[in-house]
């Protein structure tokens, strides 16, 4: 009993007159002191609740949360892999022991921005405008609109993403352009990306694939990038590979690149088209012969001609007899997945971009 209640208990015995009031006043504490245990007990509940789940997380202290497979699983069924299609490109780019891509090498900026765009269509957040109007037009100059604004989780497309909710329905070749910073256009010049393959390495860092390393060059210390798993890289190379060299292709699939992927040849396909147009494709090839090398550009020419059009002209066959089961897979694929066409028509606007980039830059 508290010294409040033990004083009104006297005071009760030695005054009849308020014997009643006293009555009242403790019941009314009684309840209160009820109430109150009843409260303490829940916090108690509570708290070894959250006890119990931090002794179940301290398992997993150390690994890396960069990347959650369930997150992977997007509306309408659709499966993306690990890594992004920029990330793969700026990863071929790399130079494995420096961690820093060529100086000399000016189309990559340009280029990651297409491959945004990409992969915003293969997530089935953007998508050509549906106007009969929009075939008089190459592909490249139709209008792009946002179908789903919902976030990705990735910065760089959930940032463009916004930008392109906010405004107008643009082309594909404006969008590039303002996210380049390639237009005259003061009152967009804002549309700028800034330091996108810097934010591309962290996110790799992140991810596990790359490590970052302070080196100094001419005075200046600069933040590197190594390639610390080198398996991801190699894998994404035999992946090219199989489609530029081998005659029929096969795509190796591996806990970066999932067997359950969507689009899973568009994509490769795609980052074919990406990595020729960033001048990063001839890393890839460096290590075969003069005439595989030579052979697997032209077989690259032939795919960007391919689907740099929309529908995607897939009775084309190859006069280098390599990956000659291309088309028919990604036929096949196309089929699998109906009701995305005009999501893969930004696709082919963006390698249109892609095959006139000499002419653009």
């Amino acid at each position: 009993m508290s010294t409040l209640q033990r004083r009104r208990v006297n005071r009760a015995g030695s005054d009849s007159d308020g014997s009643d009031f006293t009555q009242i006043t403790t019941t009314a504490e009684q309840l209160a002191d009820t109430v109150k245990k009843e409260t303490t007990n829940a916090e108690e509940e509570k708290y070894k609740s959250i006890d119990a789940d931090d002794d179940d997380n301290s398992s997993v202290v150390g690994k890396r949360v960069a990347y959650d497979p369930e997150e992977a699983k997007l509306q309408g069924d659709l499966t993306i892999p690990k890594l992004t299609l920029m990330e793969e490109v700026l990863l071929m780019g790399l130079k494995d022991r420096e961690g820093h891509l060529s100086f000399w090498n000016d189309n990559i900026s340009y280029a990651l921005r297409g491959c945004i765009l990409i992969e915003l269509a293969l997530r089935g957040k953007i998508r050509m405008l549906d106007d009969s109007a929009r075939k008089r037009f190459d592909v490249s100059e139709r209008l792009v609109e946002v179908i789903d604004g919902s976030k990705t989780g990735e910065v760089l497309l959930d940032e463009t993403l916004q930008l392109m909710k906010n405004d107008e329905p643009l082309t594909v070749a404006n969008w590039i352009d303002l996210l380049s910073g390639e237009t005259w256009n003061l009152m967009k010049i804002n549309y700028q990306l800034k330091q996108v393959r810097e934010r591309l390495a962290k996110g790799l860092v992140d991810k596990g694939v790359l490590r970052t390393e302070m080196k100094n060059f001419f005075l200046f210390d600069m933040a590197t990038h190594p390639v610390a798993d080198s398996t991801c890289k190699e894998a994404i190379k035999r992946r090219i590979l199989s489609v530029l060299v081998s005659r029929n292709m096969e795509i190796e699939y591996n806990e970066f690149f999932p067997e359950t992927t969507s689009f899973a040849l568009i994509r490769t396909v795609a980052l074919i088209c990406s990595a020729y147009g960033a001048n990063v494709l001839e890393n890839v090839l460096a290590s075969l012969d003069f005439d595989k090398r030579d052979r697997a550009v032209g077989r690259s020419d032939e795919i960007m001609a391919q689907f740099s059009q929309f529908p995607f002209k897939l009775d084309a066959e190859s006069e280098y007899g390599i990956s000659i089961n291309l088309n028919r897979e990604v036929k096949d694929e196309m089929d699998g997945l109906t009701g995305h066409d005009l999501q893969l028509e930004v696709v082919a606007g963006v390698v249109e971009v892609f095959s006139r980039m000499d002419l653009l830059l």
